[in-house]
């Protein structure tokens, strides 16, 4: 049988929902249950039963989150300035 490390195949180490939740500081439900994964758009893999994450694709995640939060903040001030001036 034909043994191929997975690192080449996948281009990098998947992680499980523990490594992933304490490199990146979140909480371990978001990873593990599957309404929390939905509704949050969390990228992910299953690999047979088990769940697993590419850190690089979950941090591309956080920024993106995270731009999408900035931004919604920064157009609830200039609605809230617009309220302020009239």
């Amino acid at each position: 049988m034909n043994e191929t490390p997975l690192h080449p195949v996948l281009g990098e180490r998947l992680i499980d929902a523990r490594e992933a939740a304490l490199a990146l500081n979140l909480p371990h439900y978001w990873l593990t249950h599957a309404k929390e994964r939905r509704r949050l758009r969390l990228p992910h893999y299953r690999v047979g039963k088990l769940l697993r994450f590419k850190l690089s694709e979950l941090m591309a995640w956080m920024e993106e989150r995270q731009a999408l939060l900035t931004a919604d903040a920064g157009h609830e001030e200039e609605s809230d300035a617009g309220l302020q001036l009239q």
